[in-house]
């Protein structure tokens, strides 16, 4: 007797834990279910971080369940904030010397941001929203920078400024972190005319939307990263130093 109710607590536990994979599937497929959005896009939010010299290592909450990840440094997570990311690789038993700590696993992430990551469908594949110009922003209106040339006259003049460094003060309406080992950051500051009155920004350093900051970068002209990354104009390798918050 005692043999046939080990088997059917076997029988049951093993439903249960079918049932629960399947649930926990379902919560997946959930993740993914916002239109565009790449199957492959992870959903997370911070509950705690740990600075390391090159990396930024962040205890995420992914569908109930810890998981923590390895990015490239950055210093502008909180806690509370979601994240996206995708293509991750995992490292059990790591061991950090900056932080003297093993973890049990966690996952080195090559794309993260703070908006989900898309399917372009001329590609085919994953593409995050960096590529995509917000609109002009019509209550924008920054002074210029000391020594420093706007947007428009940027636009107007393009060809003097290429491979040249300029400043720039403008308001940030944009920032997606981390994508292709860099911050992408939207900037205007209420010139140009046409579609020339947004600027996109490369930068080790971050950026919040809504904060006014001063931008010192490298002119590029046709640039094209690959992955429909293509732009006519932008600023690379740029330093920018927050001034306010609007």
């Amino acid at each position: 007797m005692n043999y046939y109710k080990i088997i059917l607590f076997v029988v049951i536990t093993g439903l249960l834990f079918v049932g629960c994979s399947d649930d926990k599937k379902e919560d997946l497929s959930k993740q993914s279910a916002q239109p565009g959005m790449s199957s492959q896009t992870h959903k997370v939010v911070v509950k705690d971080i740990l600075q390391a010299n090159a990396y930024t290592y962040l205890l995420v909450d992914e569908l109930g369940d810890d998981v923590w990840l390895a990015v490239t440094r950055r210093d502008n997570v909180e806690k509370g904030m979601t994240l996206y990311y995708d293509d991750a690789m995992e490292m059990t038993n790591f061991y950090s010397t900056d932080l003297d700590r093993t973890f049990e696993s966690v996952l080195f992430v090559q794309t993260i941001g703070d908006q989900p990551l898309t399917v372009n469908p001329g590609m085919g594949g994953m593409m995050p929203h960096s590529n995509v110009k917000p609109e002009a922003d019509a209550n924008i209106s920054v002074k210029p920078a000391e020594g420093g040339v706007t947007i428009a006259q940027l636009f107007e003049n393009k060809k003097s400024y290429e491979g040249k460094s300029v400043k720039i003060r403008a308001k940030v309406v944009k920032v997606n972190l981390g994508i292709m080992g860099r911050n992408w950051i939207h900037i205007q500051d209420g010139t140009g005319d046409g579609s020339n009155y947004d600027l996109t920004v490369t930068s080790n350093d971050n950026a919040r939307v809504g904060e006014v900051v001063v931008v010192e970068g490298f002119v590029t002209l046709d640039k094209d990263f690959g992955s429909g990354y293509k732009y006519d104009m932008i600023l690379e390798d740029s330093k920018v130093i927050p001034e306010t918050t609007l």
